[in-house]
This record gives structure tokens, C-alpha cells and sequence, in this order.
């Protein structure tokens, strides 16, 4: 059997196209490796290559083991991490909205309408979770900046003739009885964002260019929508800062790290001067938000009014401390059903009110845990564009669990903000869902997309 037969023969036995070429080429290299040996030692190229493929073994036999390392794997301790998750922010809601007094709130369904929508948007969420999962996260190879252009473009003009306001922030999209958040829609830009990092991979100066016209790209996107969201703004910038500082730890880039940390210096600053250009218009109830938040840690000449702008502070503090350790407090159970947001954005409160700090405690471990096992997969991984865009979902779902927790603890002002899936919220949770398909994607692909093969498809994409 000649080389090429056996190779043929053994990519038969692999079910993974991807993979079929990467092998090849790995079996033939090796194959030529031992006949030059062979040939070295005196015998003919033709004989030195027969015995080289007879020394292999039998192609079945070896496609067979070899089909067995470089095929699809599914992480099924996360998907069902992910599950259990999923399972347990089902329970709480139920409990939540079963504990409402439906005649307070004005419609009698509504504790179990409420739960049966969460029940949906949960389901909806894990079926695109596993569609993305199957797709092969490598469609950003070579094509981030297409993705991004076209992504950055039709959320701008969508959010032309369809945006509107709510808490003076334009930062939704409704068409017809559907209303989307656009910074939810936005928090799939940063793996888009790591993909086109990796693609200016090798080049020089002309790269941090680039790198910051797409960084800045989302915020500009939404200045020319109206929307001033200072939240969005610092959270895309820092989240973007932090994957810039990964490549270039990669030594991606043909430039020094000090005209990086130059540049960095310099966004900082144009950042700060936004924000504080920003916080001098700001409207009168986010000037009081901030003095409120201020006053709270003595900052400035500030007086902390309890019962204005910091109210929702002040009753959440009160529901914490009245909470039990395990199970319901009806005292804290009744100031949380005063407060809006006790499904979404203070649902940490419900948590504590309805089923105690304990299992407040617990919820927070199981996000660490989730976040932590995110970038444990992403660091784990053999090729650069894993490596990024893994990064990047685990960026984005520490983030808002960080942030969520330190807005309800008082810790940052209050703003909107939710719980990854713990929150009541179809379109969050649906981005979130579909970051961790990522993962799982790239998971899947772990022993198939190799870096030597990666450069190998982007090069075919360059040419």
C-alpha cells in the first residue's frame, strides 16, 4: 500500500471533516520524516516510503484511535453546571412569585404567568445555547471585522427609527410587542471583538490603530443613537482594555508594550474626560443618584437622602438585615415587594427575603464557580482564537455578576444591571446563553482546531 492510499484509508475511519485534513497532514509528515531516515540508511525513496507506511500499522486500526482523540467533545460537567443553574433560577423565581400577594399587584395570574414566561425564556435560551454550541466557533476566523461591521451597522440603524427611551437612557430597541436592551445585544460584540484582536495578529503599529477604531466602534455606535450610558461606555471599554492586554501578553503584536501602556494612558484619559464631561450634563435625578452614592462613603459635601434618590438603597439594606439566615423574613419579603426590579435587577434581595442569606450565599458561589470554570475551559485551550474568544465570554459574565452584586450591596450607584441567569429577563439571558455556547463550542473543538491548523485556514481566508 502506497502513502497515499493508507492515508486515504485512514482518514475513512475519521468523522470529523475538519479534522480529516489537519491528520493527513500530520501522518504524511511523519511518514516522510521515517522514509527519509529509511533513505539515509541506503534504501530507495520508493522502498524507504513502502516500509515508512508499513511501519504505521493498519490504517484502520490507527484512524480508529486517532478518530477517538481528534474528534468533537461535549463538556457535559458544564452543560450540566449550566442545567443545574438553569434548574435552580426556575425554583427561585417560582418561590419569588408565588410569595407575591397577587391582589396588591392588581392581576391574579401573576405569580404564575410570571414564572411560566421565565420557565420559556429559560427554555428558548438553553435550545440557542446548544445551536451555537453545534456551530463551529471558528466561523470568526478571517471574518471578525465583516461580523463587526455588519453587527456595529444594523444595531445602528435599527436603533434609528425603533429606539426609545427608558430611564433616560436610549438604549432599546421595540419592534411591534418585542423591546430588546442594546447593551444586552452588545455584550456579543466582545467575542467579535477578541476574534478581529487575533486576526491583527503579526502585524506592526498600523494594528493599534485598528485595534482602537474597534474599540471605540460600539461607542460611537451608540453617541450617534443618543445614548450617553456612562455604565455601557466605562464596562465595553474596560472589558476591551483587558482582552488587548491578553494578546499583547501573547506577544501577538510587532510592537513594544510601551507604546501599548502610552496608549492605554491615553484612552484612560479621553475616558475620564468623557465621563466627567457626561457627569457635568448629567440629568438632575443621576446627578442626585451619584450624590446619594457619594454621600454614602463621605465623598464630597454630600447629604444622603434616604428617602429620595438613595431610597432604594436604604430599603434594600433593611432588607438584608432583616433577612434570615435560611428561609423567608415576611418583614423583608414586604419591603421588597414595595421595590421595582425584585424579579431583574434587585432579584439578590428577593433571594434573601424569600429563601435567606444562606441561599444568597450560595447563589454567589455558584456564579464564582460558573465564572471561574469559564476561563479554566478558555486557558485550557490549544489555539490563540480559543484562547481569546473564551476569554471574552468569561469577561462578560463576571462582569455583570460583579457588578450586579456590588450595585445591590451598595457598593457602585444604582443602575440597571441583572444577575446572569438569575434574573428575570428573556434578551439577557438569551446573550448569556449564548456566550456559554461559545464555550462549549470551543470546548467541542479543543483536539481539532490546533493553532498550526488555524494559521493554516487563515491563511487560505488572506489569500
Amino acid at each position: 500500500m502506497n502513502m497515499e492510499d493508507y492515508i486515504d484509508t485512514l482518514k475513512g475511519q475519521i468523522r470529523d471533516k475538519n479534522a480529516k485534513s489537519f491528520v493527513a497532514n500530520e501522518i504524511r509528515s511523519h511518514i516522510e520524516e521515517q522514509a527519509d531516515v529509511y533513505e539515509n540508511g541506503g534504501l530507495s525513496r520508493d522502498d524507504a516510503l513502502e516500509k515508512a507506511v508499513k511501519d504505521m500499522g493498519d490504517p484502520v486500526s490507527v484512524g480508529i484511535n486517532l478518530d477517538k482523540i481528534h474528534r468533537p467533545h461535549m463538556e457535559w460537567r458544564f452543560l450540566g453546571y449550566i442545567l443545574f443553574i438553569s434548574v435552580l433560577s426556575i425554583v427561585i423565581h417560582y418561590l419569588i412569585n408565588r410569595g407575591m400577594n397577587p391582589g396588591q399587584i392588581g392581576f391574579s395570574d401573576f405569580p404564575r404567568s410570571t414564572s411560566r414566561a421565565h420557565i420559556m425564556g429559560i427554555l428558548v435560551s438553553v435550545i440557542l445555547m446548544l445551536v451555537v454550541y453545534r456551530l463551529d466557533y471558528t466561523v470568526l476566523l478571517g471574518k471578525s471585522r465583516i461580523i463587526g461591521g455588519i453587527f456595529l451597522t444594523v444595531i445602528t440603524l435599527l436603533s434609528i427609527p425603533f429606539g426609545y427611551y427608558v430611564n433616560g437612557v436610549n438604549g432599546w430597541i421595540g419592534i411591534g410587542s418585542v423591546s430588546v436592551s442594546v447593551h444586552a445585544i452588545f455584550l456579543l460584540y466582545l467575542p467579535i471583538f477578541a476574534g478581529i484582536l487575533y486576526e491583527y495578529r503579526g502585524k506592526g503599529k498600523i494594528a493599534i490603530l485598528w485595534i482602537f477604531l474597534w474599540g471605540i466602534a460600539p461607542i460611537v455606535s451608540r453617541l450617534i443613537n443618543g445614548d450617553w450610558s456612562v455604565p455601557f461606555m466605562l464596562f465595553m471599554l474596560i472589558a476591551e482594555l483587558i482582552l488587548i492586554f491578553l494578546a499583547i501578553r501573547k506577544d501577538w503584536y510587532l510592537f513594544s508594550k510601551k507604546a501599548v501602556l502610552i496608549g492605554f494612558i491615553c484612552v484612560v484619559i479621553v475616558m475620564a474626560a468623557m465621563c466627567f464631561n457626561k457627569v457635568m450634563h448629567f440629568n438632575d435625578y443621576q446627578r442626585l443618584r451619584l450624590e446619594n452614592w457619594m454621600a454614602r462613603y463621605n465623598i464630597g459635601n454630600y447629604v444622603s437622602d434616604d428617602n429620595g434618590m438613595n431610597y432604594i438603597n436604604t430599603r434594600l439594606k433593611e432588607v438584608f438585615a432583616n433577612s434570615n439566615l435560611i428561609g423567608r423574613s415576611d418583614e423583608a419579603v414586604q419591603i421588597m415587594t414595595e421595590l421595582p426590579g425584585y424579579r431583574d435587577d434587585l432579584i439578590v434581595g428577593s433571594i434573601a427575603a424569600y429563601c435567606g442569606m444562606l441561599a444568597v450565599v450560595g447563589i454567589i458561589i455558584c456564579l464564582l464557580v460558573l465564572s471561574m470554570y469559564v476561563f479554566r475551559i478558555s486557558l485550557k485551550q490549544k489555539n490563540n482564537l480559543g484562547y481569546i474568544i473564551g476569554c471574552a465570554c468569561g469577561i462578560t459574565i463576571a462582569f455583570q455578576c460583579v457588578s450586579n452584586l456590588m450595585i445591590v450591596f451598595g457598593l457602585l450607584p444604582m443602575t440597571g444591571s441583572i444577575l446572569p441567569m438569575i434574573s428575570y429577563g428573556t434578551p439577557r439571558n438569551i446573550v448569556n446563553y449564548m456566550l456559554f455556547g461559545l464555550i462549549l463550542s470551543i470546548y467541542r473543538y479543543k483536539d481539532i482546531r490546533k493553532e498550526d491548523m488555524m494559521k493554516s485556514v487563515l491563511g487560505k481566508v488572506a489569500i
